[in-house]
Parts: structure tokens; sequence; C-alpha cells
């Protein structure tokens, strides 16, 4: 199988990045409801709302990785699929969340470096010994 081209990825990421913001959004609103309005700075509901910011795209990620056969829905509609020499697990997906969140924090570095691996390989692909690869 060929290894997914950054472009792909990146759209990809997009893709799932709308969701997640859909989720974090619901939870909100939830969260609106049940607290009667905005959480106060400080309060057990300003906490919640940073939760929700923080795991809902590692849990979105890890969730889809392990259920969905290596797939998010942007990678669904991408036609790519993340694949792992050993069984995928919620270590190696959080793992991978992790380099991903600091790769983008560092001005994308490690997606950039994807353009100059030979194998379209990430920084979070080397780090997991996993890899993004196109499928038909």
């Amino acid at each position: 199988m060929e290894n997914a081209s950054f472009v792909r990825r990146i759209f990809s990421l997009v893709y799932d990045s709308l969701a997640i913001v859909g989720i974090i959004f619901s939870f909100t609103l939830l969260l609106v409801f049940i607290n009667g309005g905005v959480p106060e700075s400080g309060s057990l509901g300003d906490y919640s709302q940073l939760l929700i910011t923080i795991l809902s795209g590692p849990v979105f990620y890890s969730y889809f990785w392990i259920v969905n056969n290596g797939q998010t829905l942007g990678m669904q509609a991408w036609k790519i699929r993340l694949i792992s020499k050993e069984k995928l697990t919620i270590r190696i997906c959080l793992l991978r969340c992790a380099f991903s969140t600091f790769s983008f924090l560092f001005l994308g570095i490690g997606y950039f470096y994807i353009l100059f691996n030979k194998e379209n390989r990430s920084l979070a692909d080397i780090a997991t010994n996993t890899k993004i690869s196109r499928i038909s």
C-alpha cells in the first residue's frame, strides 16, 4: 500500500477537526443547560469545560482508530487508513495524538516533515511506528 500524501492527510485532519468542534460545542451546550448558564471561573463547570476541550480530540481519534479499523470520518472520506505493525492500543493512539499535538503546536513541523520524508511519514508516524496509507 502506498503511503498517504501530505494533502490527503491535511484535508482528512480538517474534516475530522470539524467533527471534533461539533462534539465540543454539543457537550458545551449540554454543560450550559445543566449549569443554568456559563460556568463561573474556577468552578466545577469551568473545569468540566476544560476537560471537554482537552479530551475530545484524543477520545475521538482513539475511538475511531481502534473500533473502526484505523479510520476516522475524515480518513474514510479521503480513503486513507492508520496502519500499525502491532495491534492498535489506547497507548499507541494517545501517544500518536500527543506527538501530533506537539507537532502542530511547533508550527506544524511534524506534519511538514511529510514533505521531506521519502516515505511520507510524519514525526507521529515515526514515534509510534505507524503509517497512514492510501486505500483503494
